[in-house]
C-alpha cells in the first residue's frame, strides 16, 4: 500500500461548516461543521475510496494551482496512508488478531498464555468466532500485559 495527496475543494455550506469535493475523483465527498472536522472526514473519505480502487484506475492528482478557491472556502491537500487506514480495518475487524500481530504471540503462544483451547484461540485469530466484547477486551489485555512483563 502507499500514501497518496490529493487537493480538496472546501465549499462554505449554507447551513454552516464546509462541504468537501476531490477535484480528481467522482462521487467522493464529505463535510464538516469546522475546518478541522471537515479536513479529517475529508482524510477518511479518500482513504476509504482509495483503500477500494485498484492501482491502476486512482488518478493523477490535479496541481492544487490550477484549481479556482470557492468564496468563503478553501483549498487544501488531503493525505491518504493506506498502510494506516488498513491497520485501523484491521484493528476494528478482529481486535485479538491485531493484538496478536502486534505483540508478535503465536496461537500456541496466547492459548498457553490465556491457559485457553488452542482451537478457541485459533477460531478467534481466524474470525470464525468472536467473543463477548467483556471477554475480547480481557483478552486483550492479557496479550499486552504479556509484553512488559
Amino acid at each position: 500500500m502507499a500514501k497518496y495527496v490529493f487537493p480538496a475543494v472546501f465549499t462554505p455550506a449554507e447551513e454552516g461548516g464546509y462541504l468537501v469535493t476531490f477535484p480528481d475523483m467522482d462521487n467522493v465527498f464529505t463535510d464538516g461543521d469546522t475546518k478541522e472536522e471537515a479536513i479529517e472526514n475529508a482524510s477518511d473519505a479518500l482513504n476509504l475510496m482509495l483503500y477500494h480502487t485498484k492501482l491502476e484506475d486512482i488518478p493523477a492528482p490535479t496541481d492544487i494551482n490550477e484549481l479556482k478557491t470557492p468564496k468563503g472556502g478553501f483549498l487544501s491537500f488531503v493525505l491518504a496512508d493506506l498502510d494506516k487506514y488498513q491497520e485501523t480495518i484491521d484493528k476494528e475487524n478482529n481486535p485479538i488478531r491485531y493484538s496478536m500481530k502486534k505483540s508478535k504471540l503465536s496461537i500456541k503462544q496466547v492459548s498457553e498464555l490465556l491457559d485457553a483451547p488452542y482451537r478457541t484461540v485459533q477460531n478467534w485469530w481466524r474470525g470464525e468466532k468472536k467473543p463477548a466484547k467483556w471477554v475480547e477486551k480481557l483478552v486483550i489485555e492479557k496479550i499486552e500485559e504479556s509484553l512488559s512483563v
